[in-house]
Order: C-alpha cells, then sequence, then structure tokens
C-alpha cells in the first residue's frame, strides 16, 4: 500500500473520528435550538430535589421536555455544564432556560417563576414569560440571557451555568426542564479523538521511514 493511500485512509480516518453526528433540532417558544447545545451534565446541586422522574441529573440533561426538576430548600442550586458545544457569546441572547407552567387550560393570574442566574462570578435575576409550546398539557415558560450582562467578552465561550432555584414567586417555585445555547460551538475534540488521529500520523511516519531504509538498502547494493 502507498503512503499516499495510507494519507487518505488516515485523512478519512481522522475525519469521521472528529466529525460529530447531525443532532436533531428542537423548536421550542420559537427558537431553533440544536439538541447538541443543550446543556449536557450535571456538574453539582444543593438542596433536596423534587422530579418528574429519575434522578436530577436525568431530568435535566435528558433534553425531553417532560422532565424537570425542583426544590423547595432554601439556597437550592444546580450547576449544570456543556460538553458537546460551548455556548458563545454572540449577538443577542444566547442562552435559553424552560420550565414546566401551569396547565394549558388555565390563566395564570399569578404572575412567572424566577431563576437566579451565576456566570462569570455575576448573579443577576430572571423571570419567566409564557411560550406557545405545550407539553404534556402544561405550557412552557422561558427567559433567555444575554452573556454581555455577565461580563463575557463577545466571542468569548463558557462551558457552564449556575442556577439558583428557591425564588418564591407567590407561593410557586420554578420546574427547570433544559437549559439551551442559543450561540454555540463545538468544543474541543476529546482526548481519546486526538489520540486516535494522531496514532494515524505516526503510523505514517513509520511506514514513510522504513520505505526510506528499504530505498537506501537498495541502492548500497
Amino acid at each position: 500500500m502507498t503512503i499516499a493511500r495510507l494519507a487518505g485512509l488516515s485523512t478519512a480516518l481522522a475525519g469521521a473520528l472528529l466529525a460529530a453526528p447531525a443532532a436533531q433540532a428542537l423548536d421550542i417558544g420559537g427558537l431553533q435550538l440544536d439538541e447538541a447545545g443543550f446543556a449536557d451534565t450535571l456538574i453539582s446541586s444543593t438542596g433536596v430535589f423534587t422530579t418528574s422522574g429519575g434522578s436530577v441529573a436525568e431530568a435535566l440533561t435528558d433534553n425531553s421536555l417532560s422532565t424537570w426538576a425542583m426544590s423547595m430548600t432554601p439556597g437550592a442550586q444546580v450547576v449544570l455544564g456543556f460538553t458537546d458545544r460551548l455556548v458563545v457569546n454572540g449577538s443577542g441572547n444566547d442562552l435559553a432556560l424552560f420550565e414546566r407552567g401551569h396547565e394549558a387550560y388555565e390563566y395564570s393570574q399569578e404572575g412567572f417563576d424566577s431563576f437566579r442566574i451565576t456566570i462569570n462570578g455575576i448573579t443577576r435575576q430572571y423571570f419567566t414569560t409564557e411560550t406557545t409550546t405545550i407539553v404534556d398539557d402544561y405550557n412552557v415558560n422561558m427567559t433567555m440571557l444575554d452573556l454581555d450582562f455577565f461580563g463575557i467578552a463577545p466571542g468569548a465561550t463558557i462551558s457552564q451555568i449556575q442556577i439558583g432555584m428557591d425564588f418564591d414567586t407567590r407561593g410557586s417555585r420554578p420546574q427547570l426542564q433544559l437549559v439551551a445555547g442559543i450561540h454555540t460551538i463545538p468544543a474541543v475534540p476529546e482526548p481519546g479523538t486526538v489520540a486516535l488521529s494522531l496514532a494515524g500520523l505516526a503510523m505514517l511516519g513509520l511506514v514513510a521511514r522504513r520505505r526510506s531504509r528499504a530505498a537506501t538498502g537498495a541502492v548500497a547494493r
């Protein structure tokens, strides 16, 4: 097999390893959101939580609006991370938080819930508003964040968000469903992927050295 052929195979292998599978786009509240841009890991949680079923991590990182988590504990919060894609400070709003609102056939006169968001050491409070999305007969409420207000430079990225969930709005606590990046960029490839790509390049170097030695030996004879 020629070096050129091996190079082609190595390039194809690296491309296949680095190419992420196509993610499904979800339409929530009029936003087209890439599933790969949703918070996908629970870094930490503080407080006792009630969920729609399963653990807090499962409820908040499964990309489903049917699952949620809430807490009545003072100081309750979660820290969620983004590993597939990082959230980047683009033009306008960069993040969206979704929570389960009141039943779809009811009219709420009590206002909506609130989250305390901490990013880059800056904490701000955001109230949710109703969207046109209905899941399991419940309205989906949403609030959006602009990273400019957290001191994040244009084009800079974040990989986690701290969400305070203990604010009482007329007897109501937020039931967090999902956190989504509106502007995202691919995260750095995992070390295993990089290692495999480097292994392919090392193989090319080894083959090239062996061919060079063989050619030198043939000339000497």
